[in-house]
This record gives C-alpha cells, sequence and structure tokens, in this order.
C-alpha cells in the first residue's frame, strides 16, 4: 500500500503537460504561490466510530490531533490554474487505541477558463489507516465546471468516479459515480456568503450486499468580521444523507470474521428491522476561527450527528468537540 510512487507519477505527468501547454498558450504575470498549514489541538468524540466499517463504540474518548498540508498553484498562462496539495491528519485516543486513525491525502487540480465559465479536472488519492494497519485506498477523479455570476452567484457542477479498495475486506471493495451541483452566494465583498448542495451516488460494490444509492443535500453559511480588533469567522454548516441498499442481504459482516466487531464495539451487529438496509443521517456543525496574528488562529468547532438505520451498526448518536491551534503561512 505505497501510494507515493502514484502520487508522484501523476503530479510529474500533469506538470510536464501544463508546461508544454504553457510555451505553446503564453504565459502569465502570476507565476506561482505557495502555503503551508499546521495545526494541533484536542479532540472529544462521544460516540467512536468507523464509519467505513459500520463500527461503532459506545464510549466516547479524548484525542490529540495533528494535521498539517502543503500546497500550491502554478499560472502558466492567464486562463489556467494547476493546483496541487498533499495533507496528513493523526488523531490518537487516550484509552480506546483500536480506533486511532491517519489519513493522507493528496490532490491535483487543473482548470481554464474558457467563455466565462471555468473547466476544471481533478484527482484525489487519499491512504487511511485504523490502529497503525493498513485500512483503505481511495481514488476519486472528478469533472467540473463553475461559473461567477456579477450578481455573485457561483454555480458548480462535477462528476465524481471514485474507486475504494479495503486491505483486509474484499467485499467491500466499491466503484462510485457521482453528480453533484453547489450554488453559492456572496455579498459583503465575499466576507459573507450562502451555499446549497445537491448530489446523488451510486456505488457499485464487489459484494452486492454493499451496492447502494445515496441522496446527498447540504447547507453552509459563513460569515468572516472582526472581533474586538481580532479577524473572526463563523461557519454554520448541515448535510443529510439518505442511503438505499438494493439487495436483502445487505447487513454489515465484520473485519474479524467472528461475531464481534473492533475492540470496544459492545455486541454483534445485528439488524432490528426487515427488508433491505436503509441509512439516513443529519449533520450539523459549527466552526469559530479567531485569527490573534495575520498566520496564527485558534479553530474550535462543535458536531453533532444523528444517524438513523434499520440496523444496529449504522443507528446512533455522535458529538464532537475539537480545539486546534493553527499556524499558515
Amino acid at each position: 500500500m505505497n501510494t507515493l510512487p502514484r502520487i508522484a507519477l501523476t503530479l510529474a505527468a500533469a506538470l510536464s503537460s501544463v508546461a508544454t501547454f504553457a510555451q505553446e498558450g503564453g504565459t502569465s504575470d502570476k507565476k506561482a504561490d505557495f502555503n503551508v498549514k499546521l495545526q494541533a489541538g484536542g479532540a472529544y468524540d462521544s460516540t467512536l466510530s468507523v464509519a467505513s466499517l459500520d463500527q461503532i463504540s459506545n464510549q466516547g474518548d479524548w484525542a490529540n490531533v495533528l494535521y498539517g498540508r502543503v500546497g500550491g498553484e502554478l499560472y502558466p498562462t492567464e486562463r489556467i490554474t494547476l493546483k496541487g496539495s498533499y495533507s496528513l491528519s493523526s488523531r490518537r485516543y487516550h484509552e480506546v487505541s483500536e480506533f486511532d486513525q491517519d489519513l493522507g491525502i493528496a490532490s491535483l487540480d487543473a482548470a481554464i477558463d474558457l467563455a466565462g465559465i471555468t473547466w476544471g479536472l481533478s484527482r484525489h488519492m487519499a491512504d487511511a489507516e485504523l490502529a497503525s494497519e493498513p485500512l483503505l485506498d481511495l481514488t476519486q477523479n472528478s469533472l467540473y465546471a463553475a461559473k461567477l455570476f456579477s450578481s455573485g452567484v457561483y454555480v458548480r457542477g462535477a462528476y465524481t468516479d471514485s474507486e475504494k479498495r479495503f486491505e483486509n475486506n474484499r467485499d467491500r471493495n466499491a466503484d462510485d459515480e457521482e453528480l453533484a451541483a453547489d450554488v453559492y452566494y456572496f455579498l459583503n465583498e465575499s466576507r459573507t456568503f450562502w451555499s446549497l448542495g445537491v448530489g446523488r451516488q451510486v456505488e457499485h460494490a464487489h459484494s452486492p450486499a454493499f451496492d447502494n444509492t445515496a441522496l446527498k443535500l447540504r447547507a453552509r453559511y459563513s460569515h468572516t468580521g472582526s472581533i474586538a480588533g481580532q479577524e473572526s469567522r463563523i461557519q454554520l454548516g448541515w448535510r443529510y444523507q439518505d442511503r438505499d441498499y438494493g439487495n436483502e442481504e445487505s447487513l454489515p459482516v465484520t473485519d474479524s470474521g467472528t461475531e464481534q466487531g473492533l475492540p470496544g464495539t459492545g455486541s454483534a451487529m445485528s439488524p432490528t428491522g426487515r427488508g433491505t438496509r436503509h441509512d439516513r443521517s443529519h449533520v450539523v456543525e459549527a466552526i469559530w476561527t479567531l485569527s490573534f496574528l495575520e498566520w496564527l488562529a485558534l479553530e474550535t468547532k462543535v458536531e453533532h450527528g444523528n444517524y438513523r438505520s434499520n440496523f444496529d451498526a449504522a443507528d446512533y448518536r455522535e458529538t464532537g468537540v475539537s480545539a486546534l491551534l493553527s499556524v499558515e503561512f
């Protein structure tokens, strides 16, 4: 499970292609931009969970959280933008180390402006570990189009093709397709915005038990202002998901092959209803970011999720809080 060679080859190929195009289409006055973001702090989860494995624990725990991201943008021509980034996050729980998580994400995005519309291609590759053991490789490729209107309305539509590969559970390997659209309304010189989004995802898994179709809705409000002379940003978000499984044998199977899941997850998963599996979730969040300096900020977050399902393994509530000190330059 070594994704670094794949990431390096992808970045090299894209940079080579854009450099060639730049030589043919002229150059831009603005050449490049580069940024680094580091975060450290603590978080508490009332219900430890691994959604991709349908594993939960009724036990809550505190965690130490570390996050780092490096990113850059290239402007080979006035109409072309190339973005690349790599982020690594780590969550280490104080008592239940079986839920420790590490996630690395590499991304590449190439966009061109044509007739007032931005057309783009993006690729994301994620490598997840659970309890320091390989868990999941995820690759996403997207084609998108976006337009900013003079009224402050920004519209974006995207088609995304995804491939999920689990290290120790072949039945959950899946290919996804999703169509999504988002509308943003900017005001107050873009310091405030509203957004609404909708998506429909179809997932075909190696085992028919995990085939499903999902409807996704989302909304967000963000406002940036000043508190006692300090820059402050408040964000409120809501997400809803309605997921239907197409097979009557859609009861999840634990990865250990026994009646128990991860340590601390309690009793074995069992159905609480009849028929095919049906999941619904509502998640609300509030994020407050207070900047002390141009490069130093404190980010606090509260999130509550209400997950409802006719299977015990996916039926729970979860509340999380976190406070992270951020350095960005």
